[in-house]
């Protein structure tokens, strides 16, 4: 015997099939469904959850729910039994929980599990762009002389071989430091964790830039701090005035968060004096100003700009970086610079996680001492900005008018603020459907701006599948925005 959820959802199938209810259109709330057909709210609800899982209805953030665009994603579900039953089923990607704070980062890794030919939500640039072929001979070269490495506990604040090639390689961007100063992290996100413990307990609140990366709003809200956003100004990185005005009329600000070259995700290069001014801004406050570098080396018309690290005489900056952006995203290595607070972060990082990968750090350290890394910096760098133009030209010719594209100067994103009444969040899940991933804006701030805006990584060879995908993407942005009169759904006995 089927259950009356089960029915009620057959005959909306049939009628969103014969067309009755166009892709797009607004179906009834679950109580007026449960009116309109005699059944209870749990039954309306279980009928609208069916209908979600075989891809005829999607729930919009706090709108209700809509007609999917099932034409588009049933064709793909014809395959044999024994071709579904070999597929690994995706993790499920909670749409709704995207805009909560606490289950970004989570819905995200849910989000690149699903089987989509454009994940352009990735943090990362196109696997054959690094050298993942040299990394590769120097780690077999490496075990075969010496597997018993494998048994061996890291232990220190990092393998002074990848200390000494990564002191030299800093000061390309004008960082003088010695090998003392320098501790290694399990990538970027643990040096920003301890960079943040040092200076801030629970209630105080950080700086931070707005737009700004969702990952270091979720780390303040685990470590029980608060943000306070300041936004940027186009081309310049964070806006300094408002700086100013926040930190005079904002008490409890104990640190700025800032990522002056090549902000994630607006892709912006602060000038040099800014940088200055900005050093001039924390050290008048008598703050710490913890810095972002991880894109240092992705700029599009520079070899690298020079971190306002470079300019710190009295150890205020607490300088973060990363080979996961510009080496080896899969070696998950960071270092930070402490400065003033290195010796606090030594033992916050020693009880986090007690020592960074040491074969990680060996392949590195004999890559960056062969030579090749310039090499490869200059490639890739050149890779990405060949690909910016494409893109922005696709996208200024498929999307609704009135959409804006920034950036970006260096790195690999593009920032789109599409017409207002637009929802990206909402935009997403007819993208995933056409096999089309990105990240939304609201995910960008902790206050829920930004809900009309999208980024794009564009960090892969140009192909006619991105121009297409972008070119179906801009094509269902401008379906979001059309509405159409309410229909009433035929009577369920």
């Amino acid at each position: 015997m089927q259950h009356s959820y089960a029915l009620l959802a057959s005959r909306l199938k049939a009628a969103i099939r014969a067309s009755e209810y166009p892709v797009g259109e607004r179906l009834p709330s679950v109580r007026a469904l449960a009116v309109t057909h005699g059944v209870s709210v749990s039954t309306a609800t279980r009928c609208y959850r069916q209908l979600e899982r075989e891809g005829y209805a999607q729930a919009r953030y706090k709108s209700g729910m809509y007609v999917a665009d099932w034409k588009a994603l049933h064709p793909a579900r014809r395959s044999t039994p024994a071709a579904a039953a070999a597929a690994p089923a995706p993790t499920r990607l909670e749409f709704d929980q995207l805009a909560s704070l606490q289950h970004r980062m989570t819905q995200l890794y849910a989000l690149t599990a699903q089987p989509l030919p454009l994940a352009l939500h990735l943090a990362s640039a196109a696997p054959q762009w690094y050298p993942c072929d040299a990394l590769a001979r120097i780690a077999q070269r490496q075990l075969r002389q010496d597997p018993l490495a494998l048994g061996a506990y890291p232990s220190g604040t990092g393998l002074p071989a990848f200390k000494a090639e990564l002191i030299a390689h800093l000061a390309t961007c004008g960082i003088d430091a010695e090998p003392e100063d320098v501790l290694i992290t399990n990538g970027a996100t643990e040096a920003m964790q301890i960079a943040l413990r040092s200076v801030a307990k629970p209630g105080d609140t950080i700086a931070v830039e707005s737009p700004v990366y969702f990952g270091l709003l979720q780390t303040i809200e685990n470590l029980g701090l608060r943000a306070l956003e300041v936004p940027c100004v186009p081309g310049q990185g964070m806006s300094l005035e408002a700086l100013e005005y926040a930190l005079e009329h904002h008490g409890g600000v104990r640190a700025v968060v800032a990522m002056p070259s090549f902000q994630n995700p607006l892709g912006d290069c602060m000038p040099e004096a800014a940088k200055q001014r900005l050093l001039k801004i924390v050290r008048r406050h008598d703050l710490t100003l913890i810095e972002d570098d991880v894109f240092g080396d992705l700029g599009h018309k520079t070899d690298r700009p020079p971190a306002v690290k470079a300019w710190d005489r009295d150890g205020r900056v607490i300088y973060c970086g990363s080979c996961s952006k510009s080496i080896a995203p899969a070696f998950r290595l960071g270092w930070v610079l402490g400065g003033q607070r290195h010796r606090q972060l030594e033992s916050l990082k020693i009880s986090s996680s007690l020592a960074a990968p040491l074969l990680e750090q060996q392949v590195l350290a004999d890559y960056m001492k062969s030579g090749k890394l310039p090499a490869h910096l200059r490639k890739l760098r050149a890779r990405l900005a060949s690909v910016v133009p494409l893109a922005r030209d696709c996208v200024r010719q498929h999307f609704p008018a009135g959409t804006r594209v920034r950036g970006p100067d260096g790195g690999w994103w593009l920032w789109l603020e599409l017409p207002d009444q637009t929802d990206t969040l909402t935009l997403l899940r007819t993208a995933v459907q056409h096999g089309i991933a990105y990240t939304p804006g609201t995910l960008f701030s902790a206050s829920g701006k930004f809900g009309h805006c999208l980024r794009l990584n564009i960090a892969r060879p140009w192909s006619t599948a991105m121009a297409d995908g972008l070119r179906a993407l801009g094509a269902a942005a401008a379906n979001t925005q059309k509405s159409r009169p309410a229909r009433a759904i035929p009577a369920f006995s």
